[in-house]
C-alpha cells in the first residue's frame, strides 16, 4: 500500500524586508496570504508599527528605517539580524525580499531554509539608475550580476516575479518558482459601482521616475489640455528623489498644467481603491527600455481590479494582458498622441470605457489576482522542506 505523503506546509515563516515602506503591497500580500492559509508569520520590517503587534494574523517586528543609502550598508544588518535571531528557532523558513540582505541571508541559509524573493532585474537596474554615475554603471552591472548569482547559489531557493529574470538563475542547483506581482483580490471590496456617473479623470498610481514615464506624463497632460480640456490627470506624489520631484513640479508650473495634472498623496495599499474610485481611466506610460520591458507592472492589475479601462505602453507583458482580457488600449511610448487619442476616445464613448473596465475586472478575478498563486507558494515551501 502506498504511504500517504507527509504534510510539509511550514508552521511558521519569517518574512524579512529592509527597505519597503509601511504596508508595502508586495510584502503585505505575501504575509496575509500565508496567514490566510494557516501559516504563522513573523514580519521583520522597517515600519512604524508597535513591536510584536498582530494584524490579520501577522506578528510585526519593526526596526528603524535606514537613514541613507550609504548608512544602509551597516544599519540594516545591525537592525535586522537581532530581530531575526529572536524568532529563528521558531520558524521553518526565512523568506526575504531585498538584495541588500542577500550576503547575510546566505549565512542564515547554513542553519535554516531561506528563500530569496527577487523583485527586480537588479543588475539591469544598475544601467539606468540616476544615482549611479555613468562611468560606473557597466562595472556595477557585472558586480551585482555575479555577486547575486554566487550568493544565491548558497541560498538556492529563489522566487522570481517575471520570466525575464530566469537567465540570471539558470543553474540546476536552484529551486525556483514564479510568484507574479499581481494585485490583491481584497481590492475588490472597495470598488465603487458608479463608473457611469463619475467625472472623467485619468489616474497614474506608479512610482515617479523617468523610466516609469513621469516626463512622458507631463507631455500627455499638456496634449490632453488641448484635446480633452477639463479632463484631469491624477498622479501619485511618490518620487525617486526630492530633486526629481522639484523638477516635475516646476515643469507643471512652467507649462501651466496646474488645472490638468494633480499630484495626489501616496496612500497605503489598503486605501488605494479610494484613489482609483476617483478615476475613469488608468494609465501606465512605461518607456521602452530594458528595465521596463522585462518587468510586470502591478498597477495594471490594480486598474483592472477597479474596473478602469487601461491605456498602457505596448510592452510585451502588457500586450499579453490587454489582448487576453480586452481591458483597454495599447499605446506607443514614443508617440504622445497615441496615448492622448486613446484617452480621448474613451472620454467620448463612456459606454465602451465601462465595458473595457468590466472586461479587465473579470480578467483580474479569473487570472491575475495575487491570491490565485497561494498554492504555488505553499507547494514551493513544501518542496524546500521535503528536501
Amino acid at each position: 500500500m502506498k504511504r500517504k505523503k507527509r504534510e510539509m506546509k511550514p508552521r511558521r515563516v519569517a518574512i524579512v524586508t529592509s527597505i519597503h515602506p509601511d504596508f508595502d503591497a508586495r510584502i503585505w500580500k505575501h504575509a496575509r496570504i500565508l496567514a490566510a492559509n494557516g501559516v504563522g508569520v513573523d514580519l521583520i520590517c522597517p515600519w512604524q508599527v508597535k513591536d510584536r503587534e498582530e494584524i490579520d494574523g501577522v506578528t510585526l517586528h519593526p526596526f528603524p528605517m535606514a537613514t541613507s543609502r550609504a548608512k544602509r550598508l551597516f544599519q540594516v544588518p545591525l537592525r535586522v539580524l537581532p530581530r531575526l535571531r529572536a524568532v529563528l528557532a521558531q520558524v521553518d523558513i526565512v523568506h526575504f525580499h531585498d538584495i541588500d540582505l542577500l550576503p547575510w541571508m546566505a549565512f542564515v541559509s547554513l542553519v535554516k531554509p531561506v528563500v530569496y524573493d527577487v523583485h527586480e532585474n537588479y543588475a539591469h537596474e544598475m544601467l539606468v539608475r540616476e544615482w549611479v554615475p555613468v562611468v560606473l554603471r557597466r562595472p556595477l552591472y557585472h558586480a551585482v550580476h555575479w555577486g547575486q548569482f554566487l550568493l544565491s547559489m548558497v541560498v538556492r531557493n529563489i522566487v522570481l516575479v517575471a520570466p525575464s529574470q530566469k537567465p540570471d538563475f539558470s543553474n540546476p542547483r536552484f529551486r525556483q518558482t514564479y510568484i507574479y506581482n499581481y494585485a490583491s483580490v481584497a481590492l475588490l471590496d472597495g470598488v465603487a459601482d458608479n463608473h457611469d456617473s463619475r467625472e472623467d479623470a485619468v489616474v497614474f498610481i506608479g512610482s515617479q521616475h523617468i523610466n516609469n514615464g513621469s516626463l512622458l506624463l507631463l507631455d500627455i497632460a499638456e496634449k490632453m489640455a488641448e484635446k480633452v480640456p477639463g479632463v484631469k490627470l491624477l498622479a501619485t506624489d511618490r518620487f525617486s528623489s526630492t530633486a526629481f520631484r522639484n523638477h516635475v513640479t516646476s515643469e507643471i508650473k512652467k507649462r501651466g498644467l496646474q488645472n490638468t495634472l494633480e499630484l495626489i498623496p501616496n496612500v497605503k495599499p489598503h486605501e488605494l481603491m479610494a484613489v482609483l474610485n476617483r478615476a475613469t481611466i488608468g494609465i501606465s506610460p512605461n518607456l521602452r527600455v530594458p528595465q521596463q520591458i522585462m518587468g510586470i507592472h502591478t498597477k495594471i492589475f490594480e486598474y483592472m481590479a477597479a474596473a478602469l479601462p487601461v491605456v498602457v505602453s505596448d510592452l510585451p507583458h502588457q500586450v499579453g494582458v490587454v489582448e487576453a482580457t480586452g481591458a483597454g488600449i495599447l499605446a506607443q511610448p514614443e508617440d504622445i498622441n497615441s496615448f492622448v487619442s486613446a484617452i480621448a476616445s474613451l472620454v467620448a464613448d463612456r459606454g465602451r470605457a465601462v465595458q473595457l473596465g468590466r472586461n479587465g475586472q473579470q480578467g483580474f478575478k479569473d487570472s491575475y489576482c495575487y491570491e490565485s498563486q497561494a498554492q504555488a507558494l505553499l507547494a514551493f515551501y513544501d518542496q524546500i522542506l521535503a528536501a
